[in-house]
């Protein structure tokens, strides 16, 4: 297993704010199996704390390079589970992986999807919030792709939205879709949120977006993920 990170950019001036990590896992036999082909099955046989632990570790090991190339101001993103998010011993185990490595919590960034969050929102809120409390930062992942109630995404001590692809298909054919963008963008603009879009993929749709300079996007259009080191290795 290895780590490939992709940046997010500002849409304003093209500079990468932060970066996330992304897995990967190359099988003997049947070659580089896709996260979400395997992710689902850690879960299930009860590893996938482990492997984020592992993600966290590898990622604030990297850190040193991550800065080297993208400037001192650079945040790295980790992707949580809902099990991650009710460990209870989950926020002392991140803070000793950040201590070790001598990274600041608030170059962090924990995504946590929108449906993960809304599994238990009471105790997503509580984790959350003892999370933030450290100066980690929290970002809700696949935003428009669950089931939360503005009241619930409220109440969470978020600093990044992140606008699930799906709000991209087909968004410069139909101009309804062009307005439900645009709610979704100026909602996490109203909550002082950064606001990432992510999955662009092509030049029309970065351009559409460059009337909210705010904004940050993630995708192929910018960059497509890459590893800052070459070491194969795996969680234990």
């Amino acid at each position: 297993m290895w780590l490939e990170y992709q940046p997010k950019v500002s849409i304003r001036d093209g500079k990468v704010r932060s970066t996330e990590a992304l897995i990967r896992w190359q099988h003997p036999e049947f070659g580089r199996i896709p996260p979400d082909h395997w992710i689902p099955l850690a879960e299930q046989v009860g590893i996938i704390h482990s492997v984020t632990l592992w993600v966290l570790d590898q990622a604030c090991q990297d850190f040193t390079a991550l800065r080297q190339r993208y400037g001192d101001s650079i945040g790295v993103a980790v992707n949580i589970s809902a099990k991650d998010v009710a460990h209870p011993l989950f926020h002392e185990e991140a803070g000793a992986i950040t201590r070790r490595y001598g990274v600041s919590p608030d170059q962090v960034i924990l995504e946590i999807t929108e449906t993960a969050a809304m599994a238990d929102p009471e105790v997503a809120r509580r984790a959350i919030r003892t999370l933030s409390s450290m100066g980690f930062r929290i970002a809700l992942d696949d935003f428009g792709s669950g089931h939360s109630s503005l009241g619930n995404l409220a109440s969470f001590p978020l600093d990044e939205l992140k606008i699930d692809r799906s709000f991209l298909q087909d968004v410069l054919l139909y101009p309804v879709r062009q307005k439900i963008l645009r709610a979704a963008l100026e909602l996490g603009e109203a909550l002082d949120l950064d606001v990432v879009v992510e999955g662009v993929e092509d030049e029309a749709i970065a351009l559409w977006l460059q009337q909210f300079p705010g904004l940050h996007g993630q995708g192929y259009y910018w960059a497509r993920p890459e590893r800052v080191r070459a070491a194969l290795v795996s969680p234990r």
